[in-house]
């Protein structure tokens, strides 16, 4: 069970893919007073779903690691499905988002406070794939980016914080709910970070963060 931490700042590591992973990186790990960033890593290449090949944020992240002395370690399938392997020591937190793999136990034993993950979802209602599609479908009024304690079950360990979002009211949008959902995942880009400095923040206090509605 995580712990409350009283140090100035978390030895961290962050598991960040994609665009979103690398605002969160910039905009909430470096130059966060919070955090001792140990480590960056990330995943080489696009799922296969996607064409494969080489991710197009990848250099930016190797960019914005070497210019701020970040170790980055960049990982593939079958590789990544053992991320405690590559992690650095001594670490007390863990931020993963956009990460596609499984954290095995094997991982969350080597942190001594625990891990947040960025979940882009109102939980525990749209857990799992696909949320913004799903609520859309269901008809809700609005979607969030939940920011919860990392556990052996996908999606299910405990809130930190949270971020609302309006989605469009039914009949005002166009096109299927895919590509509704799609536009509302840009909308949505510019909140993960101030979301995980609120994580954070919790963790630092030992209780819940607040709550932000834009």
């Amino acid at each position: 069970m995580a712990r409350s931490f009283r140090r100035s700042s978390l030895r961290t590591v962050a598991l960040l893919g994609r665009e979103t992973g690398l605002s969160v990186l910039e905009s909430a790990l470096l130059n966060n007073d919070a955090v001792d960033l140990a480590g960056v890593i990330t995943l080489g290449n696009l799922p296969k779903s996607e064409g494969g090949g080489r991710r197009p944020e990848l250099a930016a992240y190797e960019r914005l690691c070497d210019n701020n002395h970040i170790p980055l370690t960049v990982l593939n399938f079958p590789e990544a499905l053992n991320v405690e392997q590559y992690l650095p020591e001594n670490l007390d937190l863990m931020v993963v988002l956009s990460w596609r793999f499984i954290i095995r136990p094997a991982a969350l034993e080597r942190l001594a406070v625990g891990g947040i993950n960025l979940h882009r979802g109102a939980l525990p209602s749209y857990a799992g794939a696909e949320p913004v599609r799903r609520a859309i479908e269901a008809g809700e009024t609005r979607t969030a980016i939940t920011a919860h304690w990392l556990a052996e079950e996908i999606d299910m360990g405990p809130e930190l914080a949270r971020v609302w979002l309006d989605l469009p009211m039914a009949g005002t949008s166009s096109g299927s709910s895919a590509e509704q959902a799609e536009r509302v995942k840009k909308s949505l880009f510019s909140l993960y970070a101030p979301l995980a400095r609120l994580a954070i923040e919790a963790v630092k206090a030992g209780q819940p963060a607040g709550k932000i509605n834009p």
